[in-house]
């Protein structure tokens, strides 16, 4: 038989389905039918190509023996030792279990404008290690699908795998008009549902973060030399003294004392606020903890977040910031209340 694409891909079906055993040949076509309309190749239409395929594997390799088993009207098929795989992998059921899972989780960005080669990469990967693509995500994610910028996931990826420099048109939500800033891009990290794409603005030695979700609009730049990261692990330690994904190298890192309810507290202890979080003092009626951090605006948002749980204690200075912030939320309440 031809050693066709096509061929191969059969092989690697029916492979998969003879370790599980239990299959009719009625059945095997029927899988190897599924993949090959998914690869895009065209289907089986004779029982006759299914059977000649195993008496193939059968041929080529001595070692393996195929057995049949009677059930009902049918006749099933498995390999005698389950273990058996014409394809030597070096996985077991576990691992290959895990690696679907992991795929299944690359699949999050499928369906999104310029992923269809992670579609295509994903498919290619469980057909070669024999992953069930069958199998269901048994792992979940919280996620926003309905985020705009998701669209531009890909293009900023390959840029930053490619070393490209990009002109990207962006409008803040402190802006009314779009500005186009020229950006060596390092790094893309998500944080509180959103995504964020780091680089070198050029001109500037600083790193500036633009969320995804606020860009307009995104070209290649040509004549302009791409500036290597020399000097920021963004994998590391660039994001170890801060909360969220801003940060200010000309704020210094503070100690941060918080005061925590004790409802609260189980939660806090549990899900630190930072990893540099220390229980200070404690009593029936309060706990007190302390971070070491550069204070930027997520952790005011996160300070906030946690309600009348959660006070700053000290700096005076971001005590004060927290507290007008309340002040102005209460005076908003008022303010609606009376309408």
């Amino acid at each position: 038989m031809p050693n066709t694409k096509s061929s191969d891909i059969r092989y690697k079906v029916l492979d998969r389905c003879l370790r599980r055993g239990g299959y009719s040949t009625s059945d095997l076509m029927d899988e190897v039918n599924k993949e090959l309309e998914l690869q895009g190749f065209p289907t089986v239409s004779a029982l006759n190509t299914i059977r000649q395929d195993m008496d193939h594997i059968i041929n080529s390799y001595p070692e393996i023996s195929i057995v049949d088993k009677k059930v009902g009207r049918n006749v099933t098929y498995s390999y005698e030792n389950p273990e058996s795989s014409i394809f030597k992998l070096p996985f077991n059921d576990d691992e290959l279990a895990q690696l679907s899972q992991c795929m299944a989780i690359l699949s999050r960005f499928e369906g999104t404008p310029q992923m269809e080669w992670m579609h295509s990469f994903i498919e290619r990967f469980k057909l070669y290690l024999n992953i069930d693509v069958d199998g269901r995500q048994v792992v979940g994610f919280d996620d926003c699908r309905y985020l705009r910028g998701k669209e531009y996931f890909s293009t900023l990826l390959s840029a930053i795998c490619n070393k490209k420099v990009l002109a990207i048109g962006y409008k803040s939500f402190r802006q009314d008009t779009v500005k186009e800033v020229i950006l060596h891009p390092y790094y893309i990290k998500e944080y509180n549902k959103r995504w964020f794409l780091l680089g070198r603005e050029h001109g500037y030695d600083s790193i500036s973060h633009l969320a995804f979700d606020r860009i307009e609009h995104i070209n290649d730049v040509t004549g302009v030399s791409y500036i290597e990261n020399n000097e920021y692990d963004f994998n590391d330690d660039y994001f170890s003294d801060i909360v969220g994904v801003t940060k200010h190298l000309d704020h210094e890192l503070q100690k941060i004392q918080l005061w925590v309810s004790p409802t609260l507290f189980p939660y806090i202890q549990t899900k630190p606020l930072h990893e540099t979080q220390k229980l200070k003092k404690s009593d029936a009626n309060s706990y007190e903890i302390e971070i070491e951090v550069r204070p930027n605006f997520e952790l005011e948002q996160l300070i906030l977040s946690y309600g009348e749980g959660l006070s700053v204690l000290s700096p005076a200075d971001l005590r004060n910031k927290i507290k007008s912030k309340l002040e102005l939320s209460i005076k908003n309440y008022d303010s609606v209340h009376e309408e």
